[in-house]
């Protein structure tokens, strides 16, 4: 006998999660302390309740978002025909959790009580936790037995085991795939209708930006009294960055004024001694070091904050 029925298959898994129950794309702004929920289905949309509460309807071409409060929530997608997806997640401040569901027809052509697969989100980025879930496509009669194993084993699984979804973290794993198998067998036909399953996500690499040096002023020294106005211009702006350091290149200049009044290593002790007495900056902010030569003697003033590569000098 044949027979085709639909069933609500999960694709996908945990990402960042948060907030209350509203949709997060009709927001300018994520509520403080909230996490994402963010769920997609296929082909079409269908109810989302949270906790028993209707908060509006999944998402089709994209995922619709939902933020709600930190903590233990339960999730429910009403798909065709009754079925409906269940799961408790815990939501947790700074991490999205997404689910994508999809409709399937099949046509049962064995006599297997249980059809299993596997399914996941096909990328997320590091950090996020994912949802590997297994969907029957047929009412099983008698309880199933679910044995997961995930690679690599520096893949956590947070919680599932035993059950047909599991959560993994995948924080640590960005470049690397995730692989979930899974085995399902039941008590009364496992010897014929023993299922191996298995299905990846990749995980992308998040590249944090590494701080960069900003050039705050280069100028050839005239008299003090002008230098000092140069040098004020980037103590406000070190001031305004209290974790920066102020990188100054003296230059030696080569005309005779610069050989004699105005030496790079006579004005590297003014300047030192007139940013920490004068403008109270900490010495230990203030770095002087000499560069080459130029016609006259120049300052390049830096501001460096940390992390960022020390300017080199040049001629």
């Amino acid at each position: 006998m044949r027979r085709v029925c639909c069933n609500l298959l999960l694709i996908a898994g945990l990402v960042l999660a948060l907030g209350w129950l509203t949709d997060a794309s009709a927001q300018g702004r994520r509520p403080r302390n909230a996490g994402i929920l963010s769920i997609q289905t296929t082909p079409a949309a269908y109810p989302v309740l949270v906790n028993g509460v209707s908060i509006g309807m999944s998402g089709v071409a994209a995922p619709a978002e939902f933020y709600l409060e930190p903590g233990l929530h339960k999730i429910e997608v009403q798909g065709p025909a009754g079925q409906t997806f269940v799961k408790e997640i815990e939501i947790r401040r700074g991490v999205r959790n997404c689910i994508c569901l999809r409709i399937v027809e099949n046509t049962i052509k064995r006599p297997c009580p249980y059809d299993v697969r596997v399914e996941a989100p096909a990328n997320v980025r590091e950090g996020d936790l994912i949802t590997f879930a297994a969907i029957n496509a047929v009412t099983a009669s008698t309880p199933l037995n679910y044995r997961w194993r995930v690679t690599p084993e520096t893949a956590r699984i947070t919680s599932g085991l035993g059950t047909p979804s599991i959560t993994v973290d995948s924080t640590g794993l960005g470049g690397q795939t995730i692989t979930a198998e899974l085995d399902v067998t039941d008590d009364v036909s496992g010897a014929t209708c023993f299922q191996k399953n298995s299905v990846r996500t990749t995980v992308e690499k998040i590249i944090i930006p590494q701080p960069e040096r900003v050039l705050c002023d280069e100028f050839e020294s005239k008299t003090f009294d002008d230098d000092k106005g140069r040098f004020d211009n980037c103590v406000i702006q070190i001031q305004n960055r209290p974790d920066a350091q102020l990188y100054i290149i003296v230059y030696q200049g080569a005309d005779r004024i610069s050989r004699t009044r105005n030496t790079a290593d006579r004005l590297s002790k003014r300047t030192l001694d007139y940013l920490v007495r004068a403008r109270g900056v900490d010495p230990r902010r203030v770095q002087i070091i000499r560069g080459g030569t130029r016609p006259k003697t120049t300052f390049q003033l830096w501001i460096v904050p940390p992390g960022a590569a020390l300017p080199v000098p040049n001629e």
